[in-house]
């Protein structure tokens, strides 16, 4: 009879036991559903903490009327470092535009003003591996007209610098009526051609040959307004102070004069958001 008492106890204080330490039902589905391990504390199950999806901010695609375009771009140093194949806007124009063709010609070279961009037009183009043939006969869909106001004539001239530059505008649009005129990143005022490959000039003749950069700037902007021409504007945002000194960021600590290669994707992408395809 004792053992029979005894039985009958265990088996009440085990139900009892039980009744009273039932998990919650969204517990344990909770625990059930999860594939992971779970840290626990004296039986109480870990329930995890939410995570917040953040979508990945994609970059807006578009088409074009034509599935291929050339384009063609013709400057100084500025343009000349672009690349060979321009990269740089290749890349920039590929992102916008996944589903078209470009063909790109830079017809840039370093130490040039508009009067030597004016010879290229009809003649043949070398420059380190490009061969190209006059951009006359190339029938581009769309050319860029770098400022050249890097290269300042000497005396410094900006009325002559102008009138070139608009002589090149109207030579160009006899080629192709799709032209835009291009104003480059601004220079670097203070160290100004400094670096292992810079030109290396004292402060004072530094500061006054980017007056002159400047002064050309303003009148390749001038000659966009008075031909009519589509402005592509790298130079106005990436200037920093009130003298026109530009942002350092965009420009090569080699020799401070030409765009880094953060100057050029700068570059690249704001000429890639102007260029309006027909």
């Amino acid at each position: 009879m004792l053992l029979g008492l005894l039985t009958l106890f265990s088996q009440r204080l085990a139900h009892d036991f039980t009744e009273k330490a039932q998990v919650p039902t969204s517990i344990i589905a909770l625990e059930t559903n999860s594939t992971e391990d779970k840290p626990s504390v004296l039986g109480i199950f870990f329930i995890p903490t939410p995570t917040l999806y953040v979508p990945i901010p994609t970059i807006p695609t578009f088409t074009t009327p034509k599935s291929s375009y050339r384009i063609a771009i013709i400057g100084d140093s500025m343009v000349d470092t672009m690349g060979e194949r321009m990269e740089y806007l290749e890349a920039a124009l590929k992102a916008r535009y996944p589903r078209t063709q470009f063909e790109l010609y830079n017809y840039g070279r370093g130490s040039e003003r508009v009067a030597d961009g004016l010879k290229r037009i009809d003649n043949h183009f070398a420059n380190n591996d490009r061969r190209f043939d006059p951009l006359s006969s190339i029938h581009p869909d769309i050319i860029i007209v770098g400022s050249f106001a890097y290269n300042p004539y000497f005396p410094p001239n900006r009325d002559q610098h102008h009138q070139d530059l608009l002589t090149l505008n109207e030579r160009m649009k006899q080629i192709t009526p799709e032209v835009y005129q291009l104003i480059e990143i601004a220079p670097m005022r203070n160290g100004f051609g400094m670096g292992p490959q810079g030109v290396n000039w004292d402060p004072t003749t530094a500061y006054t040959h980017t007056g002159f950069i400047l002064e050309q700037i303003e009148s390749a902007k001038q000659v966009a307004h008075e031909t009519n021409t589509p402005l592509i504007d790298v130079f106005t945002p990436s200037v920093t102070k009130d003298d026109g000194s530009g942002r350092s960021d965009l420009v090569s600590t080699a020799d401070h004069i030409h765009p880094s290669v953060a100057g050029h994707q700068f570059m690249a992408e704001i000429i890639a958001k102007k260029i309006v395809f027909r």
